[in-house]
């Protein structure tokens, strides 16, 4: 793994906490080539309600993008007196609906209202069902009605004229294991329905809390970039965290060193209480991403 400040770039203080040992982090520098267009990396952590980002920014700063999940139809107050309204910033977001009611028409007038009324300025990379393989396998719906509604949602959202509103996949890197079984192309609608792909992505033991690995990220994120790459869509990182505090500041280091040189869109630290041992509660660990969020949210990269 890279060394904390060897990574080339400027010297970003993370702020330390009283009583704690200083650690340096330095600003990668990106190459002259690059994997996607010339915006910088946006690093962020998952906030779907102002609480959560209230406590998220005292930890990290003022974060350039956020992760935010519905569970039903999104709100369009996240505009305003939501998160992203507060925060003012990129956002990935993702709603869930039954392919079926969305094909009915049921819920036009609320996605009409929610992507009409959001902001200009900032990516909105806006995803329907993420991680929808396991509802597919379990007999939930089925791919074709889960491509067809995501056809019909962009429509919707392309009718707000919002460059940019960011229709974006987001699948999980195990689909790329020949050990899945999945054919993560079968997810991916034809006629450009999809702009981004996002990918949850865990290192190996992390998921399932099973002796987690600060497994290197051309390990574990790697074969999402060369699918991307493949089809040739812009790509970022919905979701990643390390399982142990044992050398995670390190680890987080080499990430975002691979996000940067890559040049995924974004990279979201999974950092949830629901997960306990993914939650980034390790001081160490903490000054490093907060100094890396700096290094995005100033485009020192």
């Amino acid at each position: 793994m890279i060394a904390l400040a060897a990574v080339t770039g400027c010297q970003q203080s993370a702020g330390n906490p009283p009583g704690s040992a200083a650690t340096s982090f330095a600003c990668p520098q990106i190459p002259a080539a690059a994997t996607n267009s010339s915006t910088d990396t946006l690093l962020g952590v998952d906030a779907t309600n102002p609480g959560q980002l209230s406590n998220r920014t005292a930890e990290f700063g003022h974060m350039p993008v956020l992760r935010v999940y519905y569970t039903g139809m999104p709100d369009p107050n996240l505009w305003t007196t939501g998160v992203q309204g507060l925060n003012h910033s990129a956002v990935v977001v993702s709603f869930r609906s039954p392919p079926s009611t969305v094909l009915s028409g049921a819920d036009d007038a609320a996605l009409a209202r929610f992507f009409d009324s959001a902001p200009a300025g900032y990516p909105i990379y806006y995803s329907y069902y993420h991680e929808p393989e396991p509802l597919v396998q379990a007999g939930t719906f089925t791919v074709a009605q889960y491509k067809a509604a995501w056809a019909h949602i962009a429509a919707i959202a392309a009718a707000a004229h919002n460059p940019d509103l960011k229709s974006t996949l987001i699948l999980m890197t195990w689909d790329l294991d020949p050990a899945s079984g999945i054919n993560w192309k079968d997810y991916l609608p034809a006629g450009h329905v999809i702009s981004v792909l996002g990918w949850d992505a865990y290192p190996a033991g992390t998921v399932h809390n099973s002796d987690p690995q600060p497994t290197p990220p051309t390990a574990f994120m790697g074969a999402a970039e060369a699918a991307s790459r493949e089809v040739g869509l812009p790509f970022g990182f919905a979701e990643f965290a390390l399982g142990t505090p044992t050398d995670r500041p390190q680890w987080l280091a080499e990430v975002v060193s691979y996000l940067w040189q890559t040049r995924a869109l974004f990279g979201i630290l999974f950092d949830s209480t629901g997960y306990p041992w993914m939650e980034l509660n390790d001081s160490p660990s903490i000054r490093v991403w907060r100094a890396a969020v700096a290094c995005s949210a100033t485009g020192s990269a």
